[in-house]
């Protein structure tokens, strides 16, 4: 399955105030290949990367296959804080509310994790809820 809507890829580079890192393009360099990635999106693997607030982020993206890995690591020394492997996403977004910069990762109605909420600007917090409530 893929995510849907699939990614806005733009979105993303605005959002992480970088290009993302494509898997296979030393790989594919190599074999005498030259593809862009965004020829491949949604079938593809990128990482994207950027420091906020004195900590790393990391987002590997695969939409066509509905994975998402976060890593959050301190910045400069690289304590790693948190690793995320999510599966079966359906959604990745970008949301700006109030001056706030906000990656938001949803999941299907019926999962029990409700959506992701990592904010980037201006101060970096993580919000996920999981499970039922009772």
């Amino acid at each position: 399955m893929v995510m849907e809507p699939v990614p806005s890829y733009e979105d993303l580079i605005w959002l992480f105030e970088a290009e993302p890192v494509y898997r296979y393009a030393d790989d594919e360099r190599e074999a005498g290949y030259e593809f862009d990635w965004r020829e491949l999106w949604p079938y593809t693997a990128v990482t994207f990367r950027t420091t906020r607030a004195g900590y790393d982020i990391e987002m590997y993206i695969e939409p066509g296959y509905e994975v998402v890995r976060l890593r959050l690591r301190t910045a400069p020394d690289g304590a790693e804080l948190l690793d995320l492997d999510l599966r079966g996403v359906q959604r990745v977004g970008v949301e700006r509310i109030h001056g706030r910069e906000l990656l938001r990762v949803d999941f299907p109605d019926d999962s029990p994790a409700s959506a992701l909420w990592l904010r980037m600007k201006p101060d970096v917090a993580l919000h996920w809820s999981y499970g039922t409530a009772s």
